[in-house]
């Protein structure tokens, strides 16, 4: 018998299977079928190589044993995009007694250092908010980070006035989430 070990050089990327081939005197000319499988990082990196492994076989045969067969070179293509969603962007409404409203902000994929997304209102006049900033890292940007618009008392018969909370550009040292785009949000007073 000739084993020949198949290994993934970046299992992060794509996997193979089965672990190992073993050929007989019997079936010695009957091909085999590895298959491989990507695997999806959340990780907006763009396509990456990898390489399938078959080691050096094993076998009693010494024309087979220690023989290494050529590796495989596969490209696990990538399937996500930076962003950073918002929701709801239309709708909330505060109020100048200090009624409040909410939103969730969150990032699409997970960056590979810390994001950064300032926030800020379009008339401190009329609205703020809190907090002034959202910090996303690796380990928590899935998770709904909530954002609230709280009115302001202008004292003034204005009648209901229209402001926006900006989510201004995010910044990090990860190249593929500081490119991710601000979103607006819109928020009535009254």
């Amino acid at each position: 018998d000739v084993t020949v070990p198949v290994t993934s050089s970046d299992s992060g990327e794509g996997t193979a299977a089965p672990a190992s081939l073993t050929f007989t005197p019997a079936d010695w000319d009957d091909p085999q079928t590895v298959t491989v499988t990507g695997v999806n990082d959340d990780v907006d990196d763009g396509n990456q190589p990898y390489t399938i492994i078959t080691g050096a076989a094993t076998s009693s045969d010494p024309q087979y044993n220690d023989l290494n067969p050529a590796d495989v070179a596969v490209t696990n293509q990538d399937n996500d995009t930076a962003a950073i969603l918002v929701d709801p962007t239309t709708g909330l409404v505060t109020s100048e007694d200090g009624g409040q409203d909410t939103f969730t902000v969150v990032l699409a994929t997970q960056p590979t250092a810390d994001v950064t997304i300032p926030l800020s209102s379009s008339d401190t006049g009329e609205g703020t908010v809190s907090p002034d900033s959202l910090t996303f890292t690796p380990d928590n940007w899935d998770d709904p980070q909530t954002v609230t618009a709280t009115g302001v008392d202008d004292d003034v018969d204005d009648d209901n006035q229209p402001y926006t909370i900006v989510t201004g550009a995010a910044s990090s040292s990860a190249a593929t989430s500081s490119a991710m785009s601000a979103m607006l949000y819109s928020s009535p007073a009254t």
